[in-house]
This record gives C-alpha cells, structure tokens and sequence, in this order.
C-alpha cells in the first residue's frame, strides 16, 4: 500500500487548494486502487440516498465508492479532523467533505471515469476567486486603498494611529487619554473581504460587498455603535457598562461581550442573525425583540422577527473559506457565489426555480470548479461569458 503519511500530506494539500495537478492524479490514483468497504463509503453512501433530488445513479457511483478503503479515515481524515477541530467535531462535517472530494474525484477525472458523460455548458474564460480588498474611507473623506498600502501606519492622526499588519489586518489603537476623531467607513467590493480590530479590541471580518461604519474611538461614550450593510463576523470584547450596538437596516442589535454573524444584504429577503457565543438581544424598527442563545439563528422578514436552531458551521462557512452549496437555497447561494467572484448571474426561461444541492466546496477554488461541482447533480448547467454567469437547464 502506499506509505499513508504521504497521502495525508497530499490530502491535506488538497483541502488547503494546493495541489499541483500531478499531485491530485496521486491521490486520485490511490483512491481507485484501494480496498473496499469502509465507515467513510457508508456515510458517502448515506449522503447520496438522502437526496432524491441527485441525478447520479447509485450503479455508477459504486465503481469508485467500492474503492475508497479504511485506510482514508483512519490515516487521512481523521488527523486532519484532529487539526482542524477548532471549527467542529462533528463527523457530519466529514461526510459532507467526504462527499465533496468524491465529486471532484469525479469532476478531475472525468475523462478517466466517463461516468456523467458531456456538459452542455460553455466556458468561455474563469474567474479566479476573490481575496483581501477593501476601501478605507475616513473622517475627513479620503479614500484608501487597502490592498495598496504597505504594511504599518497608514494614516497618522492625533493621538491615533491606523496600521495594516503583516497578517492583512486593518488595527486602529488610540494613545492613552486621546479622545476620537470622527467615524470611518471600511468597505469590501464584490470579491473582496477584509479584518478589522475596532480601537476597543473588537475584531470584524467582512465578507464580500459589505461595509462597516464606526467611531475612530469608544473613549468618552456611554455606548459602542456601529453600522454594517452586507454580511460580518463580530469578535466583541467585553467593556463594562458599555454596550455595543449594530445598526442593519431596521434591526437594531445589542452586545455584551460575543461571537456572531450578521448577514443583511439589501438582495437577500431577510437579516441573518446567528449567535455563537454569548448572548445579544435584536429589535426591529416596530418594537419586537428577542434574546438569542448560542446555535440559535433571528430572522428578520417584512417587519417579523422569528427564532430558530440552525447549524452555526453552515452559517459561517464564508470565515473558514468555504462555500457550503446545502446550507441555503438554491437562488441564495448563486447570490452568494455573484459577490464573491464578482459576477453577474442571469437565470434564463430554462433555468430551475429552485435545487437541492449538498457538500462543501473551497471558496479558493475558480469560479468554473466551483460551478462544475454544482453541475453534478444534472440539473442545471452554466455559460461563462466575461463576467456574466447564465444559469440553464
């Protein structure tokens, strides 16, 4: 049998989207000459039956699932699980992973396998995925580009200094006994996505077309409060007797110390409101309000707030650089591949109104890789044109 530790390695090459193409026909070649039957081919399997929606026939699939082998959860997966367990434990996490290497073992190998046969779609060019841009806009209105500026201070002001760090992230640090100066605004593009650590050690991440708005300092206020449009992922540090406060469109939250993501794009139906840790409290422009627990997700809709249980992996999947393709509706996460790759999506008569899609694919993948492992399921295809994504049957 091949020696493990070096399928580990390349495994892991794979999830961080580095392998070399000679690296990826390794491990494709190992998986297709391994032994059969394992606890991973059974959850692979059990993913599959659960969608009755998949148009891939179980016969076919069988070829290759009869090959993947003990071997690959004991040496490959679960030290990766191990590794990565600061983001979740459960295994249902792994079989989605495992599902999603099976359909790009199938997307890669496709001329080797011949089992899905020729795509109706048309690439005309791809589109790499988006990274770290932003746009600093401050008190006095001038505009910086973020990914233009080089590591350490990026605007000097009394008694406060902005800094890029090496690691990309935007840090704003008041000098003891200065007061602020005005708010700023940082803004992400389409295909964009920054970090900033706020002057009270609040750190917010912001995914793409968003924009955070906030005081340049917290000192000498009863309350912290800022303003985001678009989607962000709070780090709130604790300060007595000083509440934060993010103001979305009509939902009104409050913090005390927490983790949690808001999405509350103008193109999405309703604002998101997903608690990790902690606690926070939402309320609406018409007096309705409600006390979040951790794993519980607000949904505010035409005035209506509604509580529920919800996967909190799922609903962060952008902050681990991930796309999870089952965690919301069809129309959602196209929107949601649009802002990242900077695209326009335009649904054609054939298009389906909705799909049931499954599994994680990397949001460092291209826009095409991406788009070939929602193609899988044999409902629906696609056609590159620039950026212009037309969605068909």
């Amino acid at each position: 049998m091949k020696n493990f530790n070096h399928i580990t390695r390349l495994y892991q090459k794979y999830l961080d989207n580095s392998c070399n193409p000679q690296e990826l026909q390794e491990l494709l070649h190992h998986f297709e000459h391994a032994e059969p039957d394992t606890e991973l081919v059974q959850m692979i399997r059990t993913e599959l039956q659960k969608d009755d929606e998949r148009d891939v026939a179980l016969p076919q699939v069988q070829a290759i699932l009869s090959k993947l082998d003990e071997s690959m959860q004991v040496n490959v997966i679960n030290p990766i699980a191990k590794r990565r367990s600061l983001f979740t434990t459960s295994m249902r996490y792994w079989s989605a992973a495992a599902l999603l290497f099976l359909s790009l073992l199938l997307y890669y190998g496709n001329e080797h396998l011949n089992f899905f046969g020729t795509y109706t779609s048309t690439y005309k060019n791809d589109i790499p995925a988006g990274g770290d841009k932003a746009y600093l806009t401050l008190a006095d209105g001038k505009r910086i580009a973020l990914t233009d500026s080089m590591v350490g201070t990026i605007s000097p002001a009394p008694g406060l200094r902005i800094s890029k760090t090496a690691k990309g992230q935007l840090r704003y640090e008041l000098a003891k006994g200065a007061s602020g100066n005005g708010y700023n605004t940082i803004t992400t593009p389409k295909g964009g996505k920054y970090e900033v650590i706020l002057a009270d050690g609040t750190h917010v991440y912001l995914n793409a077309a968003s924009s955070l708005r906030f005081p340049t300092s917290f000192t000498g206020i009863a309350e912290r409060r800022v303003t985001l449009t678009g989607e962000g992922y709070f780090e709130v540090s604790h300060r007595n007797g000083q509440p934060f406060y993010v103001q979305s469109g009509k939902q009104l939250l409050r913090v005390l110390g927490t983790h949690f993501n808001l999405k509350a794009y103008p193109d999405e139906q309703s604002v998101k409101t997903t608690l990790l840790q902690g606690s926070v409290e939402v309320s609406n422009s018409e007096g309705s309000n409600a006390v979040l627990k951790p794993g519980q997700q607000s949904q505010l809709d035409q005035g209506k707030l509604k509580l529920e249980e919800v996967d909190v992996m799922a609903a962060t999947d952008w902050q681990r650089a991930e796309i999870n393709l089952k965690a919301e509706d069809f129309q959602s996460t196209m929107r949601k591949i649009a802002r990242w790759y900077d695209v326009e999506i335009v649904f054609d008569e054939t298009a389906p109104g909705d799909l049931t899609l499954g599994g994680l694919v990397s949001r460092d993948k291209s826009l095409v890789a991406v788009l070939k492992v929602i193609e899988l399921t044999g409902k629906v295809h696609f056609k590159v044109e620039g950026r212009r994504v037309t969605v068909m049957r």
